[in-house]
């Protein structure tokens, strides 16, 4: 990883709405949605050159909150099946990479939709070959993030979930689920997030923010 992450979170920010509370000290909120991602990169190693001139070059692309990025999902406590080494990268049979340095990668987990899914669905039947999905877990359609809420297994390889936030849009039969490397498209969550300060003009340790692009 060329900037690695010391410190990241990846959370729901709720939308509501509260009205002042009553005399009797009752308050009512309502939900105006399940809320967008926000995402907390914090402490980032900054501290040779080429991290250097990756923050910048990453922040001269974005120019503040106009431009938008695909922020990967921490692979932590995601869905590991027995054929896990799968997910390490391997040569040519004579050992050799590819011209750019990258080998072959396998996928540890295929997940897919087995009927189409309407915008703003919360719930899918699937297919799922690999490990056991649990609550909590993420995965991604596309270029958007979702959080599994409940899943219930019909079958050793079909199951029916609920997720949150709402299906940002419609996705077809057999669409992939993404649990092996799940990312969620973003914009920075101001424009001086990316300002960098260098101790002893060599070394830094940023704390970046960043918040869904809908």
């Amino acid at each position: 990883m060329v900037l690695p992450v010391q410190n990241p979170g990846f959370n729901m920010a709720p939308r509501t709405l509260a009205a002042p509370p009553s005399v009797s000290g009752k308050a009512q909120v309502v939900a105006t949605d399940a809320g967008i991602w926000k995402v907390t990169f914090g402490q980032v190693v900054v501290n040779n050159r080429q991290r250097v001139l990756a923050w910048r070059a990453i922040d001269n692309l974005l120019e503040g909150r106009l431009g938008k990025i695909l922020v990967p999902f921490c692979r932590a406590y995601q869905p590991v099946p027995t054929n896990d080494g799968l997910l390490e990268a391997v040569p040519h049979s004579d050992d050799t990479p590819f011209s750019d340095g990258t080998e072959y990668q396998g996928v540890a987990m295929s997940v897919r939709l087995s009927g189409a899914v309407a915008a703003r669905a919360v719930s899918a039947s699937i297919t799922a070959d690999g490990g056991t999905i649990e609550p909590g877990q993420h995965f991604s359609i596309g270029e958007r993030l979702y959080r599994v809420r409940t899943i219930v297994y019909h079958t050793t390889t079909t199951a029916t979930i609920t997720f949150r936030p709402p299906l940002r849009e419609a996705a077809g039969a057999g669409a992939e689920m993404d649990f092996d490397d799940p990312v969620c498209r973003m914009r920075l969550a101001s424009d001086d997030a990316m300002d960098l300060e260098l101790a002893l003009r060599r070394f830094g340790t940023p704390t970046v923010n960043f918040v869904e692009d809908l």
